[in-house]
């Protein structure tokens, strides 16, 4: 990005911060906390809610980032999400240092010694234009936003962790859950995959997209983690690798389209026609990015990241090999 573009951008944030307008999206994504289960299952949000631990995890993220760009176009209307590309960061020998936390963009890390309180950038308390409440039932007390950069997990996922989430062939299995055995690239992107599921992941704990919340640690650890603007950075790059996903599963397995499960009979909410709530549209209207208007720019490593991908998918681990006519065979197995 430029350094206008990063300035119409964070004004633009601050503006509907000001108006009284951005605080919603914190309050929408934390009342989507309710469980969505089946009659069998435990009714739990923890076991699976309207935005999280399930399928509808990716397209009601995607409509959330569209309900916030299209908010911040009334003020600004050349403005379009930029998205946060943590592979490339995790390269870094001090991901710290990367662009984004730079003082002209997100600002960067908090201090210990004042609550995590991010100390730098347009969004630091001392500031005083980006007002977060204090939230003492998740260990942040104080006012103002907080980061603890590397504190709950060292290192942010790499370009390798991703390739696992590319060469997944399936959107979601049963039980459509967190459970590190639920094959398919919706709980493998989420984060849910780890160590116990698949010994092919490098590092302990959570993974992906849970994994980088747990990096930048302080307001990005709860519910409420909109709090953070890096938020939106952060699942425009998850919506992004779905939409690359998505494409090359067209390329390659066309017939198993619409390649998203459960398309009916799963868990309420999670179903191809249901309704993402709050808003009007359903998982099936949030398919196709060209439908809605918008594409993502490539980075330079991408060419790189699907042929690792494919190298995956063509074998269960780096030694052994398949022919590539065998790699759609009913009676190979993973």
């Amino acid at each position: 990005m430029s350094s206008a573009e990063k300035t119409t951008f964070v004004n633009a944030l601050i503006e509907l911060k000001k108006r009284g307008e951005y605080d919603k999206y914190v309050h929408w994504h934390h009342h989507v906390m309710i469980p969505t289960v089946l009659p069998d299952e435990p009714r739990d949000p923890g076991y699976r809610n309207g935005a999280h631990l399930g399928p509808a995890f990716l397209p009601w993220h995607r409509e959330f980032l569209m309900q916030l760009e299209q908010e911040l176009r009334t003020i600004d209307s050349s403005i379009t999400i930029p998205y946060w590309d943590w592979t490339i960061d995790a390269a870094l020998k001090d991901p710290k240092t990367a662009p984004i936390w730079s003082d002209d963009f997100l600002g960067g890390d908090g201090l210990e010694k004042d609550e995590w309180r991010v100390q730098s950038g347009p969004f630091a308390y001392k500031n005083g234009k980006w007002p977060v409440p204090s939230y003492p039932a998740d260990e942040l007390p104080g006012l103002g936003l907080k980061r603890q950069f590397a504190q709950i997990v060292p290192n942010l996922p790499t370009a390798e962790d991703l390739a696992l989430a590319m060469a997944e062939i399936y959107y979601d299995t049963p039980n459509y859950n967190r459970s590190p055995f639920t094959i398919g690239f919706r709980n493998r992107i989420e984060g849910w995959i780890t160590q116990r599921g698949d010994p092919r992941v490098k590092t302990t704990s959570s993974q992906l997209h849970n994994r980088v919340h747990l990096w930048v640690g302080g307001n990005m650890t709860p519910m409420t983690s909109p709090d953070d603007p890096v938020f939106f950075l952060h699942h425009c790059f998850i919506d992004k690798v779905w939409a690359d996903w998505q494409a090359e599963q067209a390329k390659d397995n066309p017939a198993a389209a619409p390649h998203y499960a459960p398309e009916e009979q799963g868990p309420p909410g999670h179903n191809l026609g249901d309704q993402l709530k709050p808003w009007k549209r359903s998982v099936k209207d949030v398919l196709d990015i060209s439908k809605l208007g918008y594409r993502y720019e490539q980075p330079p490593t991408q060419e790189k990241l699907l042929v690792r991908a494919k190298s995956i998918r063509l074998a269960t681990d780096d030694v052994r090999r398949i022919p590539p006519n065998a790699a759609k065979s009913p009676f190979i197995a993973e």
